[in-house]
């Protein structure tokens, strides 16, 4: 089974709990952030397998946050899985414009969420493993 970092950035610290406990139980490392500039450090100093970006944040919006983690060489091919609350279609097709590879309605469904770190970070870490040989 593929085991990844994953970054959870959410300004709600009960949003990230539930995630990280739901994630951590599947033997990902997990770590939190809890607001986009705190993300941007954090992407700066490790790499990551998957990012799961909340989109209503002070001082920057996870669509902000997104658009400077795809300029970036370094983060550039991180997974970036947005988690909100908005469903409006707009909301959703910003979050793909702007680099997200999949988006999550808050309240998330367990299993969904589950699936679908699951399903990227084994992408990721396939896709490395491609790149290296």
């Amino acid at each position: 089974m593929f085991k990844g970092k994953i970054l959870i950035v959410d300004d709600v610290p009960k949003n990230i709990q539930m995630a990280m406990n739901i994630l951590k139980n599947e033997g990902h490392k997990m770590f939190y952030a809890k607001d986009g500039k705190m993300a941007l450090k954090l992407t700066s100093e490790q790499e990551f397998d998957l990012i799961l970006l909340d989109i209503m944040m002070p001082d920057i919006n996870g669509f902000e946050v997104c658009k400077k983690l795809k300029s970036d060489d370094k983060t550039k091919n991180i997974p970036i899985v947005f988690l909100s609350g908005k469903d409006s279609t707009k909301d959703i097709e910003q979050a793909y414009e702007v680099g997200g590879i999949d988006y999550v309605v808050k309240p998330f469904i367990n299993i969904e969420l589950v699936t679908k770190a699951n399903n990227y970070v084994k992408l990721k870490l396939l896709e490395e493993s491609t790149y290296e040989k």
